[in-house]
């Protein structure tokens, strides 16, 4: 495991909803990258690079909790992947704590990589055909 920190960042908008995501160093992705074999055409994600905190959720109370500040996490450098995705899988304590002040369960299927492991995860990137 390789230990990490990021700073939390709340958006909200009437067409998209609550989001909770951590801003992460870009170049964990840029390295993760790397690790993909060349034989693979792998595109950009399309936000930058971040963990998912909440998505597609509404919050039952806290919003904006420790906005700003910096959290720690721990991620595996094993590129995991499926038929299109290919991410990282992130943990930390502390953003279960948070996901549970602001009401919600530790998890969520957006929060959770495509696996549906009980962690976070960074999209580095995805086989979509463009």
């Amino acid at each position: 495991m390789i230990n990490s920190s990021g700073v939390l960042k709340y958006n909200y908008n009437a067409d998209y909803g609550y989001k909770l995501i951590v801003e992460i160093d870009p170049g964990i992705v840029e390295l993760a990258r790397w690790l993909v074999p060349k034989t693979i055409t792998l595109n950009k994600q399309r936000y930058t690079p971040h963990i998912s905190v909440v998505r597609k959720e509404v919050p039952k109370e806290n919003w904006e909790f420790k906005s700003g500040e910096k959290i720690q996490f721990n991620y595996d450098s094993y590129v995991y992947n499926d038929e299109t995705y290919y991410w990282l899988r992130v943990y930390s304590e502390d953003l279960i704590k948070i996901r549970i002040a602001l009401g919600l369960t530790p998890f969520s299927e957006k929060s959770r990589p495509p696996d549906g492991t009980d962690c976070f995860h960074i999209t580095i990137g995805n086989i979509k055909k463009l």
